[in-house]
């Protein structure tokens, strides 16, 4: 897949007989999947390409002001995109300036113009243009003018819910991480730096590496059976996200004891892959049941990851 940022390189002709889909596309979930296999089935039809259009960052820090919880980051968006196997994915800088393009302008000198698409294919919710002023029927009418097919996508749903990335992302927040990466077919998963606690999980005898995230979305608190990745190597392991209420703690710490390593993890990066909620967070009246606890919770934890093992 040819990735593509410099919006001022985009030509027609770097595209044979292209079809496209636009949109975030956070956490690349399965109806965005669907959206992708039917451009690349129009593509294959028609002899040509598949584009994926897509914004960083997302449109809503330009037009809310808000920094959004993403499901991804725009690297695991990338990855995810080209296991889909799409041709090109074009990444265009979101500006307030782009944000006030009139919706014909767009598909004049975007979609006609600088990719020179055959057909669209869009989700059903899919708006664009100033003020979300181009629609569906906007976009066909145009279509039928300017000559490239649209395609409208029905919703995807998953036991009785239609499948989004905002549905997701309050899976993920109550701590259904395991529902959240049925929905996607991919892990959610976090990344960041090892950066020095206060070393109370050594004392207990549960030597822990407290994680700086690379997101601002979090799974609720709570313990998690996880596996943790570095420098190519992967782990099993428990994560707690809280605040350490036995200890009357109040920032909110992500906290990762990797089964069966020991070394100094302080300054490494680490990638911890959530697969399922053991329990929420405790306060327990002494140290003691807090140890017997954690041990309980590791023992789940490998049984747990030990079933994902049995064919």
């Amino acid at each position: 897949m040819e990735v593509i940022r410099d919006h001022s390189s985009i030509d027609s002709s770097l595209f044979t007989r292209p079809v496209m889909t636009i949109g975030n596309f956070d956490g690349c979930h399965i109806g965005h999947q669907k959206i992708f296999q039917r451009v690349r089935s129009h593509a294959a039809q028609l002899g040509g390409v598949s584009v994926v259009y897509t914004f960083d960052p997302h449109p809503a820090s330009v037009i809310k002001g808000v920094t959004p919880q993403l499901i991804f980051t725009l690297e695991e968006k990338i990855e995810a995109i080209r296991c889909m196997g799409m041709d090109f994915l074009i990444i265009i800088p979101f500006t307030r300036e782009y944000a006030d393009t009139d919706p014909l302008v767009f598909v004049k000198d975007v979609i006609v113009g600088k990719i020179g698409a055959e057909g669209v294919v869009v989700g059903h919710d899919f708006v664009f243009g100033k003020k979300a002023g181009g629609n569906i029927p906007f976009l066909k009418r145009a279509g039928e003018e300017m000559g490239f097919f649209v395609e409208c996508m029905e919703p995807v749903t998953f036991e009785g819910t239609v499948v989004s990335s905002t549905c997701i992302r309050k899976m993920i927040l109550s701590g259904d991480v395991a529902g959240a990466s049925r929905l996607m077919k991919f892990p959610f998963r976090i990344h960041g730096p090892v950066v020095h606690g206060m070393a109370r999980g050594r004392e207990l005898g549960f030597p822990t590496a407290n994680i700086r995230p690379d997101k601002e979305l979090i799974p609720a608190f709570g313990v998690y059976a996880v596996y943790i990745r570095m420098d190519g190597r992967e782990w099993e392991g428990v994560v707690n996200i809280g605040n350490n209420p036995t200890f009357d703690g109040t920032g909110t710490s992500i906290e990762a004891f990797l089964f069966d390593f020991e070394g100094n993890l302080y300054g490494r990066e680490l990638t911890v892959e959530f697969v399922e909620y053991i329990r929420g967070e405790i306060k327990f009246a002494d140290k003691e049941y807090l140890i017997e606890q954690i041990a309980a919770d590791c023992k789940t934890a490998r049984e747990i990851l030990s079933k994902r093992k049995t064919p």
